[in-house]
């Protein structure tokens, strides 16, 4: 039984990063899936006394299993993440009740040593240029609906961008000849929390050569409002309408469903989009000679500092680590 005052005190914390601090959607869904397992292990027991509560949550989040597997290191992480943001909010929110939840006590809502991420061999999923060359260059013969995921592939992979923003951008802001693309929210580009950016391209020609002829096709019969991944009507064909923002940034869940049927089509393994922006990353910091290329890399990918892009992205795929450490 969820405690009422629980669930109010989350719904709070949720309201503010909606309205105050205007998050992105996605963040604040992410949340909510999160502080569920927190309102499930307060039970009846109010958050305000969390301090008191036994087991303690990570102990209790380490006893979960899903069928029978437990839970992964990092989904186990972002949740202890989450319960802390939300107690030391609530500490300042509501200082009364919150009195008897310290700092301190909230450092402790963390992942065991056993259950961190170091503590599990990490794995790195991500189209790779091969992936990514060879998904462009597979034969679709007469099908739009292909030829668009094409482009798309050869696009996220030159510009790292977030696939919310890829699906909400509009023809007007891909700038080809400069090798730049304007990732502008007052222009209906959904950036996370709402960024604004000047992203610039890789110069692969074997992939700008995808993206120059699709942005060709689409100047030629749409307008600079339409989106770059356009629509396609029932027939597979190009559609006129500009839809709301709402209904532009739930394509993404679509566009997984298009790119899994190129996959199959090329022989490519399928992964989500988002590992267009790890290929991306991973296949720039390779490439890295000093600081200020890698400055460079972490502004394209939008990241506040270098150290975000290095503890996301920096740590070399396995077999290039084994191949550098064997070759010295």
């Amino acid at each position: 039984m969820i405690e009422r005052s629980n669930y109010h005190d989350v719904k709070a914390f949720l309201d503010f990063h909606v309205s105050v601090k205007q998050s992105d959607p996605r963040t604040v869904e992410n949340y909510r899936w999160r502080l569920k397992y927190l309102l499930e292990w307060a039970d009846a027991k109010r958050l305000s006394s969390a301090n008191n509560i036994k087991p303690s949550f990570p102990v209790y989040l380490d006893n979960l299993n899903g069928e029978h597997v437990k839970m992964c290191a990092a989904r186990f992480t972002a949740i202890c993440k989450t319960a802390r943001a939300f107690f030391s909010w609530a500490r300042i929110a509501f200082p009364g009740r919150y009195r008897g939840v310290s700092e301190l006590w909230i450092t402790t809502l963390r992942p065991p040593r056993s259950r961190s991420e170091q503590a599990e061999l990490q794995t790195r999923e991500l189209y790779s240029l091969e992936d990514v060359l060879k998904l462009c260059s597979f034969d679709v013969g007469s099908s739009f609906m292909l030829r668009r995921s094409q482009a798309a592939a050869a696009f996220l992979f030159l510009s790292g961008m977030r696939i919310g923003a890829f699906v909400t951008l509009p023809i007007g802001c891909v700038d080809l000849p400069g090798m730049l693309v304007l990732q502008l929210p007052e222009r209906g580009v959904a950036t996370k929390n709402r960024k604004a950016a000047e992203t610039s391209l890789l110069n692969i020609p074997a992939l700008m050569a995808v993206v120059q002829e699709w942005d060709a096709f689409v100047r030629s019969r749409l307008s600079d409002r339409h989106p770059w991944y356009a629509f396609l009507d029932l027939d597979g064909e190009l559609a006129q309408l500009i839809p709301d923002q709402k209904t532009l940034i739930d394509r993404r869940h679509g566009f997984n469903d298009d790119l899994r049927e190129l996959c199959e089509a090329a022989g490519v393994r399928y992964l989500s989009a988002h590992k267009f922006r790890h290929g991306h990353a991973v296949y720039c910091i390779k490439r890295a000679k000093d600081m200020a290329q890698m400055k460079a890399i972490s502004e394209n990918l939008m990241h506040a500092t270098i150290g975000i892009t290095d503890g996301i992205y920096g740590r070399l795929a396995r077999d290039d680590k084994h191949r550098l450490i064997t070759g010295l």
